[in-house]
């Protein structure tokens, strides 16, 4: 499955970024850990196929 997490950023247009994987759980951690590298706000996830 794909999965889009698009990052929100406090001064910038939001990040997209599309991984491969199975299990939510893992996309979930994915997400968390980007988003502390990049120094977003949030994120969002989305089953893409």
């Amino acid at each position: 499955m794909l999965v889009r997490i698009v990052y929100y950023m406090n001064n910038t247009l939001p990040k997209e970024k599309i991984v491969v994987t199975n299990d939510i759980k893992k996309a979930e951690r994915i997400a968390r850990e980007e988003m502390v590298k990049l120094r977003a706000r949030g994120y969002e996830l989305e089953w893409v196929a």
